[in-house]
C-alpha cells in the first residue's frame, strides 16, 4: 500500500521536478496610492506566460531565462505596459508599480482555498464568499469569529452561549458541529477528540486576519476528512506586509473586558516577526438548571453551573524569512488557555474548568511548492453537568504535508499535487489512569495522496478535475472525486457546473465510547437459583452487570455527493449578482446513541461450556424476569463474553436527498455607501431513516439577510438585519423547535487620525430575546465598547 502511495505522489509531482538551470525571476508588487491591489493580470509578453497578483498586490515569475522582458499589467479595462526589465542568471528582479486605475468590483478579490492556488473569486470552480480584512477589522472588538461570518450566503450558524457556535453550511447542524473543515494558515484546528471547533481560540486573535473564506459544498478532493459540506479558509496577515502596532481596550456588558496587543516589524536581510496577546474575561449568557429551566422541554440538571466566567488568555509569536526567489520560511507558535465556557453536546450541558492548547507550525511557500508541519497537544478538563462528573481529555495531532504545482502548455494548464502524513491520539484517563470516555487510549494514523488538474481550453472555457485518496487506522480507503467547468463569459461574467463528493469519519466518542451511564445490575439471584437447580456453580458473573454505553468500532464514514450550477455577474460595475443551485444525496448518518443499533452487541448468550439445556434454562429465565427492555439490551463484553447491558451505542443509517439554492446581491452606490442582501433556501427528503433516530436538518428551510455600510476615511458604520425561519431541532437528549428570530446588529467606528478610534458593536440591537439551538441559552442583546490606538 505504501509502496502505491509514493508512486502516487511520484506521479502527481513528476512535473515540478523540472528546474531551468541559471534562470532568474521577476517578484513585484503591483499598488494604487500605497495600497496593495489583489486580481491584477500580468503577463509576460516574450514567454506567452500569466499571472494574477495575490491579496497582498504580489506577484511572481520563476524560471525566467536571462534576458530583456515586457510585462503587461491588467485589470478589466485598465492596463499598463512595461518594457526593459532585466533578468539575470540566478537572480530574481525587484519590479513594483503603481496605477491610478478606478479598481473594478471584486476584480481584486481572490482567494486560494478553493484550488490551493490564487484566483479571482468569480472565476474560482467553487461557491465561495470572502470576508476582507478591512470588515474583518471593523468587526473585531466582539472578539467572536462565527459571528462575523453568520450573515454570508449558505451560512447556518447557530450560538449557543456566548463563545458556543455550532457553525455549518447547507443543513445537517449539530451540537459540536463538525461539517466544515477549518483551517487557520493551512491548519486543521479542528478538536482532535470530537472533531469539533473551538472558537475562544479561534477568535482570540481576529485583528491578525487577512481574510476568511467561506467554501460552500464539499471538499474533500483537497481537504480530505470533515469537509464534509464545505472549508472554512482564513489566512493571516504577513508581517512583512503588516508592519506596525495596535493596542484595543474593549469593555461591555456581561462584565465583559478585553485587552488585545499585536506588533509587526522588520529584524533585517529579509526577516520580519509579529507578537500578539490577548485577555479575555467576561461572563455569559448560560443560566442554571438545577432547579429551573428557561424554556419548556429542557432537561434538568444535577448540578448549578460552577463557573461564572470566561477566561481566556492566548499568545502568539510569528517570525518569516522572505528569500530573494520569493519562497517564504516562517516559524510560528501560539498557546490558549481558557476555562469558564459552557457548552452544548449531545448528551447534556458541559463546562470548561480548563482547556489548555499550544500549537507550533513551520511552513515553506516557493513559487513550486508548499510544505508544512505543525503540531498540537491539548488537555483539557470539563464537567458535567446533568451529573457532576468530571471529563478527562489529553489529546495530539502532527501533521506534515508536501504540495507542488507547475504550469504546463504555456500557462494554460496546472498540475497541484500532494500528500499528507497525520498522527494524532486521544486519551481521556483521570488522575487515577481511570478512562472516563473511551474504552483505552488511542494512537492513530492517516496519510493522503492529492491533486488537481486545471486547464484553459480557450480564454472563456476552464476544466478542473481533482481527487484524493485517504488511508487511515480509523476507517476504510477513501476515494474523493471532484470535477467542475467554469465558463467565463467576459471579467466578472461565469457559469459553473459542478461535481463533488466527500465524508465525514466518526470522531473517538463514537467510535470508542465506554462509560457507564447507570449502576450495575445485580442479577445474583437469578444465578444463585439456576445454580440450585443445576446443582453446580454456574459462575454467570451475574451480581454487578455493567450498564455501559459504548461506541462502535465498525462505524463507517458519513458520504455526500453532490451536483451543482452557479452563475455570478457584475452588472453596470456597482451591482455584484450570484445564485447558486445544489441537489446532493447523503448517507451513512452516524446515529445518536441509541440501544440495538450495533449488531456487535447480539443478545446475550451464556458461557458456552455450559450444555445446551442450562444454556436455554439460563436465557428463559432472564426472560421470565427481567423487564423486555432490559432483557433486550443484554449482551456480552467483546473482551471476556462477561454479561453486560449496551444502554445505547451508535450506527450507520438513513439516506438523503437535499436541494438548495444561495442567492447573494451587493450594491455599491458611490464609493462610500454599499449594501447587500442575501437569501438561503433548504429542503430535504428522507429516503431511509430509523424510527428511534429521525433525520433533521436542524436548520431552517429559509434565510434572508441584508445590511447596509458608510465607509469613510473618518466614520464607518454598519448595520444588518438577519431572519431565521423556525425549525425543529433534535440532537442527542434535546428535541425541541428553535422559534423564528429575527435581530439588528450594529457597528460603528471613528478614527482621530491615523492613530486613535473609538468604536462600538452591539449585537441583537433590539434585545430580541430567543435560542438558536434548542438547548442553548436565551440569547439577549450585548454591547462591546473599543478604544485602540495604532501606530
Amino acid at each position: 500500500m505504501k509502496n502505491r502511495i509514493l508512486f502516487c505522489v511520484f506521479v502527481l509531482l513528476l512535473p515540478v521536478f523540472s528546474q531551468a538551470k541559471e534562470a532568474g525571476g521577476i517578484q513585484g508588487q503591483v499598488m494604487k496610492a500605497g495600497k496593495p491591489i489583489g486580481g491584477v493580470d500580468v503577463i509576460l509578453m516574450e514567454l506567452s506566460l500569466s499571472t494574477l497578483t495575490d491579496k497582498n498586490g504580489i506577484y511572481l515569475f520563476d524560471r525566467v531565462p536571462p534576458g530583456k522582458y515586457t510585462l503587461a499589467f491588467t485589470q478589466g479595462d485598465n492596463s499598463v505596459t512595461k518594457e526593459g526589465v532585466i533578468v539575470t542568471p540566478s537572480t530574481t528582479t525587484k519590479y513594483d508599480v503603481d496605477v491610478e486605475w478606478e479598481i473594478l468590483l471584486t476584480h481584486e478579490v481572490t482567494v486560494y482555498g478553493v484550488s490551493r492556488r490564487t484566483e479571482r473569486v468569480v472565476d474560482a470552480p467553487a461557491a465561495v464568499s470572502v470576508v476582507e480584512e478591512e470588515e474583518i477589522e471593523r468587526e473585531a472588538a466582539h472578539g467572536q469569529l462565527p459571528k462575523i461570518l453568520e450573515t454570508a450566503p449558505g451560512v447556518d450558524s447557530t450560538q449557543s452561549g456566548l463563545y458556543d457556535y455550532n457553525f455549518n453550511l447547507r443543513g445537517f447542524n449539530s451540537n459540536m458541529n463538525r461539517r466544515v473543515l477549518t483551517l487557520f494558515d493551512g491548519v486543521d484546528v479542528g478538536v482532535v477528540h470530537v472533531g469539533d471547533q473551538h472558537w475562544p481560540w479561534g477568535s482570540a486573535f481576529l485583528d491578525d486576519l487577512a481574510s476568511i473564506e467561506v467554501i460552500r459544498g464539499p471538499g474533500s478532493a483537497l481537504y480530505g476528512a470533515n469537509a464534509y459540506n464545505g472549508v472554512l479558509n482564513i489566512t493571516t496577515r504577513d508581517p512583512r506586509y503588516s508592519q506596525g502596532g495596535m493596542v484595543r481596550f474593549s469593555f461591555g456588558e456581561l462584565s465583559m473586558g478585553r485587552l488585545d496587543l499585536r506588533y509587526a516589524g522588520k529584524l533585517g536581510e529579509g526577516w520580519y516577526f509579529k507578537v500578539q496577546g490577548n485577555y479575555t474575561e467576561s461572563k455569559d449568557f448560560t443560566e442554571s438548571r438545577n432547579e429551573s429551566v428557561e424554556y419548556e422541554g429542557l432537561p434538568m440538571e444535577g448540578i448549578p453551573v460552577p463557573l461564572d466566567k470566561n477566561k481566556r488568555l492566548a499568545a502568539k509569536i510569528r517570525l518569516d524569512k522572505h528569500f530573494a526567489s520569493g519562497s517564504v520560511l516562517t516559524f510560528e507558535t501560539w498557546v490558549s488557555d481558557s476555562k469558564g465556557r459552557t457548552y452544548v453536546g449531545g448528551a447534556g450541558r458541559f463546562q470548561d474548568t480548563k482547556t489548555f492548547i499550544p500549537w507550533a507550525r513551520v511552513s515553506f511557500k516557493s513559487p513550486h511548492w508548499n510544505i508544512i508541519a505543525y503540531g498540537t497537544t491539548a488537555d483539557y478538563e470539563a464537567i458535567i453537568l446533568r451529573s457532576g462528573g468530571h471529563m478527562f481529555v489529553n489529546s495530539y495531532r502532527f501533521h506534515g504535508e508536501i504540495q507542488g504545482f507547475t504550469d504546463f502548455a504555456s500557462g494554460k494548464g496546472r498540475i497541484v499535487g500532494g500528500f499528507s502524513l497525520r498522527r494524532q491520539g486521544s486519551d481521556t484517563a483521570d488522575e487515577q489512569g481511570i478512562q472516563t470516555i473511551i474504552s483505552e487510549a488511542r494512537d492513530d494514523h492517516l496519510e493522503a495522496v492529492f491533486g488537481q488538474l486545471d486547464y484553459n481550453f480557450t480564454d472563456q472555457l476552464k476544466l478542473v478535475l481533482a481527487g484524493r485518496l485517504d488511508f487511515s487506522s480509523l476507517h476504510k480507503a477513501q476515494i474523493s472525486p471532484k470535477a467542475s467547468v467554469v465558463y467565463t463569459f467576459n471579467p466578472g461574467h461565469s457559469l459553473r457546473l459542478s461535481f463533488n463528493r466527500a465524508y465525514q469519519t466518526p470522531n473517538y466518542n463514537e467510535f470508542f465510547a465506554k462509560f457507564p451511564v447507570s449502576a450495575p445490575v445485580d442479577l445474583s439471584t437469578i444465578e444463585n437459583g439456576l445454580s440450585e437447580a443445576f446443582g453446580m456453580d454456574l459462575g454467570l458473573g451475574f451480581s454487578r452487570v455493567p450498564v455501559f454505553a459504548l461506541g462502535n468500532e465498525n462505524l463507517k464514514v458519513e458520504e455526500v455527493t453532490s451536483y451543482e450550477i452557479g452563475y455570478s455577474n457584475i452588472f453596470g460595475r456597482k451591482l455584484i449578482f450570484n445564485i447558486n443551485y445544489y441537489r446532493s444525496q447523503l448517507k451513512n448518518f452516524v446515529t445518536e446513541l441509541l440501544p440495538l443499533v450495533n449488531p456487535a452487541y447480539g443478545p446475550y448468550a451464556p458461557p458456552s461450556d455450559l450444555s445446551p439445556e442450562i444454556q436455554a434454562a439460563i436465557l428463559a429465565t432472564l426472560e421470565e424476569n427481567l423487564p423486555p427492555g432490559l432483557f433486550a439490551i443484554m449482551s456480552n463484553n467483546l473482551e471476556d463474553g462477561s454479561p453486560i447491558f449496551v444502554a445505547a451505542s451508535y450506527g450507520n443509517a438513513g439516506r438523503v436527498n437535499t436541494q438548495g439554492i444561495e442567492l447573494g446581491l451587493k450594491y455599491f452606490l458611490n464609493k462610500y455607501l454599499n449594501a447587500y442582501f442575501n437569501y438561503t433556501w433548504l429542503d430535504f427528503d428522507v429516503k431511509e431513516e430509523l424510527t428511534a433516530d429521525p433525520i433533521l436538518p436542524n436548520s431552517p428551510e429559509h434565510r434572508v439577510n441584508f445590511g447596509a455600510s458608510y465607509i469613510s476615511d473618518r466614520l464607518d458604520v454598519s448595520m444588518r438585519y438577519r431572519w431565521v425561519d423556525g425549525f425543529p431541532w433534535v440532537v442527542g437528549i434535546f428535541n425541541g423547535v428553535v422559534k423564528s428570530y429575527n435581530l439588528v446588529d450594529l457597528t460603528m467606528n471613528y478614527y482621530f487620525g491615523d492613530a486613535f478610534s473609538l468604536g462600538v458593536n452591539i449585537s441583537n440591537l433590539l434585545n430580541h430575546k430567543h435560542y438558536q439551538s434548542f438547548g442553548g441559552d436565551i440569547l439577549r442583546r450585548n454591547i462591546v465598547a473599543t478604544f485602540a490606538y495604532r501606530w
